[in-house]
């Protein structure tokens, strides 16, 4: 593989120009320790500390990716708009590499770290009751019920997206970037197309227009092991202003609660959420239908489950193409071979369960 297209060596390069840019943009004096770390597996996160200070460093993945994915700056302003409106769970933004800057930095930021652990695919021993399951469960309903209530104007106010119209916009972006990708020759996934015309002959009303996340899930958020508090909410890149119930769809898509359910992705969820006290999905609709004092049932919730399952396989696609070109040395996209289109057939069976 020729130098410039490794992304190990795109990475090394990359990683000596960002210990030469560190020591001028955080806080304090002394060494910066930087390392890899092994969460996500879409842009690249770096854990930093400097003293006693902690931070993540965030930039895009080597390679190409669609224009309008991995925009790192954008998850920067709006984490600044977050902090203006006194949002608790949410890191602050220390440093920002603009794209194209002089020492060859950008795109990329900086921001504090925050206590607590990350839940994955394999639960800590320090989860080891129904209460805690229990209690970590709610938090992740109520900190997406907090980020929902937040007031809008100022991320309308800092173009970060604006009230009414989402769903039709989110299907016409996913829909082109999917057909930009075909129209270069990707291999097709038979179950994708009529999915997408599902969606769009059944398109619901859409809800009043809040914060939104997109792509809200239990690995997303850090918990406190002392107290199952959730203590902050990470991955941040898709967030918009839109529909909630996209939120709440997409949390319970990729919260596994059967075997079977589990099995649809289990590369990617394993099976954490089964553990005796957490909440089942329709569970978690009720505690979020209590703490926003309005009615829903499973079923108000299909369609957004459906639209976050094929948008997952849309972006994870694009992964697994650029692991395809050579573009990307995570091992974790090689598995979206047969990964990928065993989530679209259970988007689809889906769409044919009502």
């Amino acid at each position: 593989m020729h130098p410039m297209s490794d992304p190990s060596a795109l990475t090394a390069a990359w990683t000596e120009k960002v210990l030469a840019w560190l020591p001028g943009v955080l806080p304090g004096d002394g060494p910066i320790e930087l390392e890899p770390l092994v969460a996500g597996h879409s842009n690249l996160v770096f854990a930093l500390r400097r003293g006693e200070d902690r931070y993540i460093l965030r930039r895009p993945p080597m390679g190409e990716y669609a224009a309008s994915a991995h925009d790192v700056l954008r998850e920067a302003r709006l984490l600044t708009v977050l902090a203006d409106v006194g949002s608790t769970r949410t890191p602050r933004v220390v440093a920002i590499a603009e794209t194209g800057d002089a020492a060859g930095i950008g795109p990329a930021y900086v921001m504090t770290r925050l206590p607590g652990e990350a839940i994955r695919t394999e639960a800590p021993p320090w989860l080891d009751s129904p209460e805690k399951r229990a209690t970590v469960g709610r938090e992740l309903v109520s900190a997406l019920a907090e980020l929902h209530a937040l007031p809008i104007e100022p991320f309308e106010a800092a173009k970060l997206g604006r009230a009414g119209g989402y769903l039709s916009r989110q299907l016409k972006r996913w829909s082109g970037q999917r057909d930009e990708f075909v129209a270069k020759g990707v291999r097709p996934l038979a179950d994708e197309p009529p999915i997408r015309e599902w969606l769009f002959a059944n398109q619901p009303e859409e809800r009043a227009s809040t914060l939104v996340h997109g792509d809200f899930k239990l690995d997303n958020v850090l918990v406190d092991p002392e107290t199952s508090r959730v203590t902050c909410v990470l991955d941040w890149e898709m967030a918009t202003i839109g529909d909630p119930l996209a939120d709440l769809g997409f949390l319970l898509s990729f919260w596994p609660d059967s075997p079977e359910t589990a099995a649809v992705f289990s590369e990617l969820l394993g099976e954490v959420t089964l553990g005796e006290g957490f909440p089942d999905r329709a569970g978690l609709v009720e505690i979020y239908a209590e703490l926003t004092q309005q009615k829903l049932t499973m079923d108000d919730l299909r369609w957004y489950q459906v639209l976050a399952m094929w948008k997952m396989a849309l972006l994870l696609e694009a992964s697994y193409t650029r692991h395809l070109a050579g573009t990307t040395d995570d091992p974790f996209f090689a598995c979206l071979d047969t990964a990928n289109p065993r989530l679209l057939a259970a988007a689809l069976a889906l769409t044919k369960s009502g």
